[in-house]
Formats: C-alpha cells, sequence, structure tokens
C-alpha cells in the first residue's frame, strides 16, 4: 500500500519475470529479480567494468543493508545487469544503473530502465531523479526517450581518469 512506503510492500509481485517484446521480434531473454547478498560480488566486478570510478562491494553492501530497492538482471542465468532506487515518500533517485559492456548494445539497459521506473511506480512514486555523466551522451539519450528532462549540472562531480567530469541532473515523472 502506498501509504506505508515502498519497503513495506511485497517484494514478490515483479520478481523474475521476464521481459518481451509486445513486437514479435526475437529478443534474448531478460529476467529482473531481487539482489542477494550472494549476488553482491558479481555486482561490483560486473560495476567494475562498467565504470571504473562506481561503486563498490562495500557500496552494494550498504544500500542492500538500507533497503533500497536493488534489482539484477539475468540473461540465461548470467547477471548482465543491475540497478539501485532509493525511496523517500513518492519520490524515487537511480542512484546505479549499468549493464555489463559485453551484454551492451542489444536492448538490455532501455528494458533494465523500464522495469526499474514501473517497479518505482508500482511503489508508489510518482517521480524519479537520475544523474549521468555529462560526456554519457548514449544513456543521457536514453532517459531522455524514457521522459527524463534535465533540470540542472553538478559540476566536476564525477571523477574520471583525467580529473573530474560534471553530473547531469534528469527528472522524470512517474
Amino acid at each position: 500500500m502506498c501509504a506505508t512506503g515502498w519497503r513495506s510492500r511485497s517484494r514478490s509481485a515483479p520478481e523474475a519475470s521476464v521481459c518481451s517484446r509486445s513486437s514479435g521480434m526475437a529478443q534474448d531473454p531478460l529476467s529482473f529479480r531481487t539482489m542477494q547478498a550472494a549476488d553482491l560480488e558479481s555486482v561490483a566486478r560486473l560495476a567494475r567494468r562498467a565504470e571504473p570510478f562506481g561503486w563498490t562491494l562495500g557500496n552494494f553492501q550498504d544500500a542492500l543493508a538500507s533497503g533500497y530497492r536493488c534489482t539484477v538482471a539475468e540473461s540465461d542465468g548470467v547477471i548482465v545487469g543491475y540497478s539501485v532506487v532509493s525511496h523517500v515518500l513518492d519520490e524515487c533517485e537511480l542512484l546505479e544503473i549499468a549493464i555489463d559492456p559485453p551484454f551492451q548494445g542489444r536492448g538490455f539497459g532501455k528494458r533494465l530502465l523500464e522495469w526499474t521506473m514501473r517497479d518505482a511506480a508500482s511503489g508508489c512514486a510518482v517521480l524519479m531523479r537520475l544523474e549521468v555523466r555529462e560526456g554519457n551522451a548514449r544513456a543521457r539519450g536514453m532517459y531522455a526517450k524514457h521522459g527524463f528532462a534535465q533540470d540542472g549540472i553538478r559540476r566536476n562531480y564525477y571523477r574520471t581518469e583525467s580529473g573530474r567530469e560534471n553530473a547531469v541532473l534528469m527528472t522524470a515523472h512517474l
């Protein structure tokens, strides 16, 4: 129930769901489930491959322990992506989302984002916020196609090998 908050709702409804397109086109199978403690090392390794300055094992442990909505995407039993969402009242923040580089370019990121947005909306969120590297035009374009609009810049937020990079702040109504 929305009034009691996201964390208290049953997590069984969206678990182990397989996502497929209604167009009938052949597509790699992709399923989504709640991240478990046993997944954390695999997820942390994936995070490092996807983003060298990204989250650590400790960050994922903290997110899971804090009750954030942590989801893994699997294809043929292999974790190929994840998302982490924090939720406060009727707003949420997409803290992390990534697809393992060998699995990028197959539409998995789009499908994981769509899943994450639907899951947040089912938990009574009406607004989702995120931040993305200014130089990540591909991700920014995907977010824009899913209703996210730029609403700010966080200067010199992300570390890079050569210094710092701005974060673009984006928001979507769910």
